[in-house]
């Protein structure tokens, strides 16, 4: 068998959302989350204005991030790297973490497995539909 199984046999809907579609929350001025919630992964688009800060934090769900656009610092409080558009990053659960966006701003997919309590909280402070 090979990365992709033809079988086409399984079960399950799949769900697309359009650019623009994703509900939009605010994490901290100029933090803004785009998130899709499934049952075991989520993924969000994180969009850091320039000079924007999402502090150092930590949770219990391991994350790795694309950066898509732009630049960020990135730190676990104690290194920092300046990350760039194609670059990845990879914070096992309980590893601080956390960004500055660069002079151009910065986005970045991020993916949370289990899908991030944090975020789900969010979402339902905001009012905004759980998407998925």
């Amino acid at each position: 068998m090979g990365y992709f199984n033809t079988d086409a046999s399984g079960s399950g809907e799949l769900r697309v959302a359009r650019d623009g579609e994703l509900p939009r929350v605010t994490a901290a001025d100029g933090v803004h989350l785009h998130p899709l919630l499934g049952e075991r992964l989520n993924i969000n688009v994180v969009v850091l204005d320039p000079g924007a800060i999402a502090e150092v934090h930590t949770h219990d769900e391991e994350q790795m991030g694309y950066i898509a656009l732009g630049s960020c610092t990135f730190t676990d409080g104690r290194l920092s790297y300046e990350l760039r558009a194609g670059d990845t990053y990879h914070a096992p659960p309980g590893t601080p973490h956390g960004a500055t966006g660069g002079p151009e701003g910065c986005t970045i997919i991020d993916a949370f497995s289990p899908p991030r309590a944090g975020l789900r909280e969010l979402l339902e402070a905001s009012g905004s539909d759980l998407p998925g």
